[in-house]
């Protein structure tokens, strides 16, 4: 395995990668986008995107930032732009971006492209379409060698975690958005990384990507391991036994409830670069014994 990983990296270093300019790209909305040139000017308003473009080695062509957009660090210095639902448009407007990197859903997009401004609009929905996002973001940019080696260690690094794995029982797992409470499916972003990372989801697909659960399927259910997404918004392991019925709930009684930091929810909701940084996490909280 150590031989052909060697190979693979040589073989990345020996091909010439460069993005043709004029450069056309269709987004997520079947929008066609051309550049003429490699950008320098980027506003990102999408955190994954931003820590994709950061973890190209790219981080100085950024020039602003959605107020989510909290990682890597440097970025915090970047002019704050709002968000993608109520963005400041103005703000970007007078930064005179050559790339505006967005989210499909909302209007932003198309009130970017009314103004002339280049915009690519798309975020990965599934774990794979991670690493297609950071390909597409490094070819706008012309980052591609730097996309293929980051795609290359972040493919190696998941190969490890689930050796480190292997042959372990997969505890029953509640990823717990908010007290609705609405959790996540088995075919969500966070739903695949809960599986890939050794966990049973206890929601079933037929439920919906993010469902909102009867709380007596929960309790039915019985997980053995409950995630608080929302730990930062006051829910604990207390409110939870204190609803009627949870506190005979397996993860309950086992002290199994992790009160995910709103630093772990960011990794693990951002399907970006970090996403091995998710697994890994949630490895350690499904496998204590095999992952230190």
């Amino acid at each position: 395995m150590k031989k052909i990983l060697v190979s693979l990296v040589l073989f990345i270093s020996a091909l010439a990668f460069a993005s043709d300019y004029p450069l056309t790209v269709v987004d997520d909305l079947g929008n066609e986008l051309v550049l003429n040139a490699a950008p320098v000017r980027i506003v990102s308003m999408i955190p994954s995107s931003t820590e994709t473009v950061c973890a190209l080695g790219a981080c100085e062509l950024l020039v602003g930032r959605d107020q989510y957009s909290n990682y890597p660090e440097e970025v915090l210095d970047l002019p704050e732009l709002g968000s993608g639902f109520s963005p400041n448009l103005e703000a970007i407007v007078a930064l005179e971006p050559d790339l505006v990197l967005v989210s499909e859903s909302g209007d932003l997009a198309k009130q970017l492209v009314d103004l002339g401004i280049p915009v690519y609009a798309g975020t990965a929905q599934t774990f794979s379409e991670v690493f297609d996002k950071i390909s597409t973001i490094a070819k706008l940019i012309n980052h591609e060698k730097e996309a293929a080696f980051l795609n290359l260690k972040m493919r190696t690094d998941l190969v490890n975690i689930h050796k480190l794995i292997a042959g372990a029982s997969a505890p029953s797992v509640f990823y717990e958005l908010d007290s609705s409470p609405y959790s996540v499916g088995p075919e969500s972003f966070i739903g695949e990384i809960i599986s890939l990372a050794g966990g049973d989801n206890i929601v079933t697909a037929d439920l919906g990507t993010f469902p909102k659960l009867d709380p007596e399927y929960i309790v039915a259910s019985n997980p053995e391991i409950i995630l608080l997404a929302d730990a930062a918004y006051g829910e604990s392991a207390e409110t939870l036994a204190a609803r009627a019925g949870w506190s005979a709930i397996s993860a309950i009684v086992s002290g199994k409830v992790i009160e995910l930091s709103q630093e772990q929810v960011d990794i693990i909701n951002r399907p970006g670069p970090r996403i091995v940084d998710a697994l890994f996490l949630l490895a350690q909280i499904f496998h204590p014994d095999m992952i230190d």
